[in-house]
């Protein structure tokens, strides 16, 4: 019987940086859904209560209601498309800004966004 404590041991190679990167890219990368859905979102923004401050929490519920309306409630396929949109749509609350942005002022940031 043999040892197999003293078996010789294989190393794997190390992973390679540039596909790590390029994986990375391909995972977090606007798809046209993700462009569709944050025009929807700005659009809608600059239309209700235009005037209102934009929140965290308007962001946030925004996108989960946008991808919920597209794939419907809870499936995996909404929760990609949020964490997607959430991923591109840029935080209110953090960096601070010196004033707050306005809902319509938010709402263009993202079209603009979505048409590059």
């Amino acid at each position: 019987m043999r040892d197999r404590s003293r078996a010789t041991t294989t190393l794997a190679a190390p992973p390679d940086p540039t596909a790590d990167e390029a994986l990375q890219r391909a995972r977090t990368a606007m798809t046209t859904e993700t462009r569709s859905l944050m025009t929807a979102i700005g659009r809608a923004l600059t239309e209700v209560r235009p005037t209102l401050v934009m929140r965290e929490v308007t962001r946030l519920a925004y996108a989960g209601r946008a991808a919920a309306d597209v794939h419907g409630l809870g499936t995996p396929r909404a929760v990609a498309a949020t964490g997607l949109l959430l991923r591109h749509m840029p935080r209110v609350d953090w960096p601070t800004t010196p004033a707050p942005i306005t809902r319509t002022e938010y709402g263009m940031q993202l079209i603009r966004k979505a048409a590059i």
